[in-house]
């Protein structure tokens, strides 16, 4: 189970409810439900914002699902936009393609240009 399924059971034990009462209350099958909680299925885009509405999450709620969401994914995309350019193309590229394979220190720089110098 990964980080974000078990706080997404938490959630749901914590309310008290069942996979097909959480389930319906995202418009979602229980089974499907059931495969994101145990990490079987991908995290469906917007599915944090939607399980916000539905269960009427507090800001700290939102941002420990929003964490755990983040720490169980394993692809991400890039949005590059209408006014991307060639080289911004490449660029995003060559770093989703080598991201793991950058060094801690190189990372950590890279943190620091996108915080405004605060680091990561």
């Amino acid at each position: 189970m990964t980080p974000f399924g078990k706080a997404l059971r938490k959630l749901r034990i914590d309310r008290e409810l069942l996979l097909g009462d959480m389930a319906e209350r995202l418009k979602i099958s229980p089974s499907y439900l059931s495969q994101i909680e145990t990490g079987k299925k991908p995290i469906p885009d917007g599915f944090v914002d939607k399980l916000r509405a539905a269960l009427r999450l507090t800001d700290v709620e939102l941002v420990d699902v929003r964490h755990h969401a983040v720490i169980s994914t394993s692809e991400f995309k890039i949005q590059l936009g209408d006014r991307a350019n060639a080289n911004d193309k490449v660029l995003a590229d060559a770093l989703a393609t080598e991201f793991a394979r950058l060094s801690p220190d190189a990372k950590e720089r890279i943190a620091k240009v996108i915080n405004g110098g605060r680091g990561g």
